[in-house]
């Protein structure tokens, strides 16, 4: 089957009415568009570029919507964009038959794939809770949503649960502006009467599709659940202001898809992440 006869059959079934997979995406590039700036050069993608996370495949990359039906226009300005601002150049492009011919150039590129997105899900017909147990008795944790003046704090936890500590600036600028628009969630212990930070997260909210991003524990209270917890928190905040889709990503580089598959999500889709590098790039210009 050829692209542009593969283009026509992906407009059409996009005619028929929005699916999980584009409800999602939507969350997700709206999302994006507030920690990166978004640009709309060709039809098929769009390409967010924050110089300041250099190396960072979620906050710079080119996103394929749709079949390209000239995916070496795509490239070209994919390679043009990142490389003139010093950036690795990332592409996403979706696992299945429709993005096969997308993908088939991509690596006769030059490109190859380090990493593989993996989406859970869950519908509100089917937001149900399957136990998380925790390491901790449950009077010794607490989950708290971040008032405005607290953000650093949790900016703190995510910088050392990510190992981003240089960016911390960077993280609290998008974090402190957009504070309205994301529900800073942060996992407290209680040690020695106190309650302390042990872990993170953001849900954001777009037309009723709630999204679980920046996960992530502190090195220390790893492996005890934590994250487990957090995840029901999301899914029963998600059933009670009957959000239509509730949905988390895990890059398969970082391990975790087990725990979501045990949480009960079901997973929708996979996308690749594809990356051509800066010195790769001009030795094959040159």
């Amino acid at each position: 089957m050829t692209a542009d006869l593969l283009l026509i059959f992906w407009r059409y079934y996009k005619f028929l009415g929005l699916t999980t997979r584009d409800l999602i995406e939507e969350n997700e590039s709206e999302f994006s568009s507030l920690w990166a700036q978004r640009f709309k050069e060709i039809e098929c993608a769009d390409f967010y570029v924050n110089a300041d996370f250099p190396g960072d495949y979620f906050f710079n990359k080119t996103k394929i919507l749709s079949p390209c039906s000239n995916t070496h226009l795509l490239i070209t300005q994919a390679k043009r964009i990142f490389f003139s601002n010093n950036l690795d150049c990332f592409i996403h492009s979706h696992e299945d038959l429709e993005f096969e011919n997308t993908n088939n150039i991509l690596e006769d590129a030059g490109f190859s794939c380090v990493d593989t997105m993996l989406v859970f899900s869950t519908r509100k017909d089917t937001l149900d809770i399957t136990e998380c147990k925790s390491g901790y008795e449950t009077d010794l944790v607490q989950i708290i949503t971040v008032d405005k003046e607290s953000v650093s704090i949790w900016v703190d936890v995510f910088c050392k649960a990510f190992n981003a500590e240089d960016w911390y600036h960077q993280i609290y600028n998008v974090t402190a502006t957009n504070y309205s628009r994301f529900n800073l969630q942060l996992l407290m212990i209680r040690s020695d009467s106190v309650f302390v930070p042990a872990a993170c997260a953001l849900l954001f909210c777009h037309k009723k599709v709630l999204g679980l991003y920046c996960l992530g524990t502190l090195p220390k209270f790893r492996r005890k659940g934590l994250a487990s917890q957090i995840l029901k928190s999301s899914i029963l905040t998600a059933r009670d202001k009957r959000m239509k889709i509730f949905f988390v990503q895990s890059f398969m580089n970082d391990g975790y898809a087990t725990m979501y598959n045990k949480a009960g999500l079901d997973m929708e889709y996979k996308r690749r992440v594809y990356a051509l590098y800066r010195g790769q790039g001009c030795q094959q210009e040159c």
